[in-house]
């Protein structure tokens, strides 16, 4: 079941990695005034992601410390 969840989560991620370049390029091509917000986004959602990650990581370093 956790392989599953983390199948799953991989594919959400790609997914919505993918949604926000291609609405980027969508409000890039159109001249949208959205457009500016996307390309902030672009670049701070994968790095919010990698800090969520490090945290994660961090944080199960820690217990597995604690435990022993």
């Amino acid at each position: 079941m956790q392989n599953f969840m983390k199948k799953a989560g991989a594919i959400f991620l790609i997914l919505s990695l993918l949604l926000i370049i291609g609405l980027t390029f969508y409000f890039g091509i159109t001249g949208s005034d959205a457009f500016l917000g996307m390309v902030a986004l672009m670049i701070f959602y994968p790095v919010f992601l990698w800090a969520m990650s490090y945290v994660l990581k961090w944080g199960r370093d820690k217990n597995k410390k604690e435990s022993h």
